[in-house]
């Protein structure tokens, strides 16, 4: 795949061209005030049939509309990138949700009363249920890999900044757990590439297997690890650093849920907010006990 034409920071893809895509995005946006389309935080690309998996979490409304957007997107998209001119948002919005009622409308009535021009002039105010956020188990690795689950916690007042990470195999079990200080941070992104490096190398020395680093809000310091976008930045030398880091293993960057990173977070907060670092082998600090059983399963994403 190439990278994106139209924003050039990831490469393309179709759930890159449909959500995380600036111009797919801005859509997504704009349409949420009118529309109860689902928040970033179901829009997960885990795999081919990410779409497939949105859909079937949504109600029969919330569906159609989704994919109204999606396909409306797409069509937007195609033109831009053979240079031809596209509506603005506005207009954009206020033509699929007049097209989204006029649908609605129409299937009250049958096709005599079409016909006939019996037809409200405007549509009722449709009801829909918003999305109630699912209870997501964490993604097992397929068997052969392992999966090294981080976070970071980065506050801008002080500039203080931790890491939390956990190594587990394919059953579950863990390998490590660590948490620590991160230093010399000016924002979140940095923190986020710090806590990647860190944690690919300490994955190294405690596996030979491919990795998995997954993560909930790494999206651009996960794209650093398959393209060159950040390399010319401020950040160039931490991106190389990762990159000769994978060099010597497979690492596969995977995007999960929020609620599936919890461990993670938990850990990365607990550190910068004690400013301690610790790592437990083969087993879990005591501020996650309470948490570790309700997270960790065995279902293996193949």
């Amino acid at each position: 795949r190439s990278t994106c034409p139209l924003c050039g920071v990831e490469e393309e893809g179709t759930y890159h061209a449909l959500v995380a895509c600036t111009h797919a995005r801005i859509l997504w946006v704009n349409m949420r005030a009118r529309w109860p389309l689902p928040s970033d935080d179901f829009l997960i690309d885990n795999g081919k049939e990410w779409l497939m998996h949105l859909l079937s979490t949504c109600s029969d409304d919330v569906r159609d509309m989704i994919i109204m957007l999606t396909w409306r997107i797409w069509q937007l998209r195609n033109d831009q990138t053979h240079g031809k001119e596209v509506p603005s948002i506005p207009n954009t919005v206020y033509f699929l949700d007049s097209y989204y009622k006029s649908i609605k409308l129409a299937g009250s009535y049958s096709t005599e009363e079409i016909l006939k021009g019996k037809m409200s002039s405007s549509a009722d105010q449709i009801s829909v249920q918003r999305m109630e956020t699912p209870a997501l188990l964490w993604p097992a690795p397929k068997s052969g890999t392992v999966a090294l689950t981080v976070d970071d916690s980065f506050q801008e007042a002080d500039g203080s900044a931790a890491a939390g990470m956990v190594l587990r195999d394919s059953d579950g079990r863990v390998i490590f757990a660590t948490y620590r200080v991160l230093f010399y941070c000016n924002d979140s992104l940095e923190a986020e590439l710090h806590a990647i490096m860190q944690d690919m190398a300490l994955a190294i020395h405690h596996t030979t297997l491919p990795v998995v680093v997954q993560s909930s809000d790494f999206s651009e310091a996960l794209a650093s690890l398959s393209n060159n976008a950040l390399v010319p930045s401020a950040y160039g030398h931490l991106v190389l650093e990762i990159k000769d880091l994978m060099s010597s293993r497979e690492f596969l960057p995977q995007k999960i849920h929020r609620s599936q990173n919890r461990v993670a977070d938990r850990l990365a907060n607990y550190s910068r907010s004690e400013r301690t670092t610790a790592v437990w082998l083969n087993s879990v600090p005591p501020c996650i006990e309470d948490l570790w059983p309700l997270d960790c399963n065995t279902i293996n994403l193949q």
